[in-house]
This record gives C-alpha cells, sequence and structure tokens, in this order.
C-alpha cells in the first residue's frame, strides 16, 4: 500500500481529516496526517501578481519529501501556474499542493458554509493525489480528475474518478 504523507501551512481541523478518509477510500492509500505545520517559502511569492507560485512551492517540498511517499500540501494562500490566472491544486515530483484559498465561499462574497468549504477541498486533494498516482484529466464533467477551470466546475464534479479512470490506475 503506497503511504500519502499530508501536511499543512494552517491547522485545517477536521477537514483534513475527512480529506484523509476520502483518500483512503478512493485511492486505497495509507495516508498519515502530520502534526506539524510548515511554513510557505517566501520565495514562491510574486509581488507583481500578490499570489504565491505552485511549481516554487512544489520544487521546495519535493526537497523535503521522503524517497517512498507521496505528499501533499494543504496551503490557505493564493497560488498560480504558468499560463493560468490562478489554480486550486499541482502536482508533480511526488508533491501535490491544494490551495483553499480560493475554496471558501468567503471569496466570492458568500457566507461561510463548512460543508461546501469541505466538500471542495476534498474533490480537490482527491484531484491532485489522482495526478500523482499517474492520472491525467478527464472530459467527464463529473469525473473528479476533470480539470477545474473555475468554482463551479469543482462544485459539478464528484470526488470519485470515474469508471475509465479507475480502469486506468488496475
Amino acid at each position: 500500500m503506497r503511504r500519502l504523507r499530508i501536511i499543512q501551512s494552517t491547522r485545517m481541523g477536521k477537514v483534513t481529516e475527512v480529506i484523509a478518509e476520502r483518500l483512503k477510500e478512493v485511492y486505497g492509500l495509507d495516508v498519515v496526517i502530520d502534526k506539524e505545520t510548515f511554513s510557505i517559502t517566501p520565495h514562491s511569492f510574486n509581488a507583481l501578481r500578490r499570489q504565491h507560485d505552485a511549481i516554487a512551492i512544489v520544487e521546495t517540498l519535493s526537497k523535503t519529501k521522503k524517497e517512498d511517499e507521496l505528499l501533499l500540501a494543504l496551503i490557505d494562500v493564493d497560488v498560480y501556474a504558468p499560463g493560468l490566472n490562478y489554480c486550486f491544486g499541482i502536482a508533480f515530483k511526488g508533491v501535490a499542493v491544494v490551495s483553499t484559498y480560493r475554496l471558501d465561499p468567503r471569496f466570492y462574497g458568500l457566507p461561510y458554509d463548512e460543508s461546501l468549504y469541505s466538500e471542495r477541498a476534498i474533490k480537490e486533494a482527491c484531484h491532485e493525489v489522482g495526478h500523482l498516482l499517474g492520472l491525467k484529466h478527464c472530459n467527464d464533467p463529473k469525473c473528479v480528475m476533470y480539470f477545474s477551470n473555475w468554482i463551479h466546475d469543482t462544485d459539478v464534479k464528484g470526488y470519485v474518478p470515474c469508471a475509465r479512470c479507475i480502469n486506468k490506475l488496475r
């Protein structure tokens, strides 16, 4: 069984525990939540964009990752990747980063909804870990591996891969 370690830049409470359970359920991983929080390196911050470079974060974290594990970092800052105005997450080099910044309904001027926030975080974590396990983007809008171009895409999709993507995992 593959091991996945979850780290957090800020304590997310039971949301992290629910994410861990869903990742175990969906991918059959041995999931461990790191008790300590980590600091996002200042060099990832782009002052012109007022966002963090997700690739720089992954590069830094990949140097701290153990050889035999996958790493999921839950962060609460706004991130971008080349060619995108923002992203909800990114995954490569055995490291997945999920930003919860734009998953919070308050970002869109709505009242806080813990259930919706948690659901979005679960979907994005399952999406990025799917990439770590070799899955590519899927064209089924209900599949967790569908690319979320905006928050509505995340809200529409589920947290599990479609049958076609599940077959690719086997």
